[in-house]
């Protein structure tokens, strides 16, 4: 996180580095990066977790024909808290508390805003990984070799009906996280 606050100071012109030697302005300008980096890692955020969106519409789709239409409103619980999540991240105020606001975030809560915004994105492979098992259980992606003394990975109506309800957590998950960042921006934890 620290790398992309650098590489936006980077990019800066002469003019607003001249601008920076004003006393005070200099830390209105380190406030200003932390916000843009806060508003890029977002739209990274919501970008990866929309291409697993698509992933999940995919499975209806072969849902349909395959005669599991009893599975389809289940995959769409899944993706209507999918679909919430990415919105919450979009349309989160851009960056952190100004200079007059409120709610003022402390370097330290920085830091750990930074490490919900790497879990969050470590969380886009456990969501691949969840739609994945949902679409070797149907059948239509083949299952990996199993590791040395594990189970080979299950298929049919049992299987999905499990991967489904574990995506359908893992997307709960993914809100009840935003939430904890959220109450940290706040002051509340």
């Amino acid at each position: 996180m620290a790398d992309l606050t650098g590489q936006i100071k980077d990019q800066r012109g002469g003019f607003v580095k001249l601008l920076s030697k004003i006393p005070g302005f200099k830390g209105y300008m380190e406030k200003e990066t932390r916000r843009d980096a806060d508003k890029l890692i977002r739209d990274v955020l919501a970008g990866r977790f929309t291409e697993q969106l698509s992933r999940m519409a995919d499975i209806q789709n072969e849902l349909i024909p395959s005669g599991g239409f009893e599975y389809v409103d289940d995959v769409e619980g899944a993706a209507v808290k999918l679909r919430t999540f990415i919105d919450r991240v979009k349309t989160a105020p851009r960056g952190y508390a100004g200079l007059f606001d409120a709610v003022q975030v402390k370097e330290d809560q920085l830091e750990q805003i930074y490490n919900f915004d790497n879990q969050l994105l470590s969380e886009v492979d456990n969501l691949a990984a969840a739609i994945d098992r949902c679409r070797i259980a149907m059948g239509t992606l083949p299952a990996p070799a199993p590791a040395e003394g594990a189970a080979p990975a299950a298929a049919g109506p049992d299987a999905l009906k499990q991967s489904i309800a574990a995506l359908r957590q893992t997307c709960a998950g993914l809100n009840d996280l935003y939430d904890k960042r959220q109450h940290l921006l706040l002051g509340s934890i």
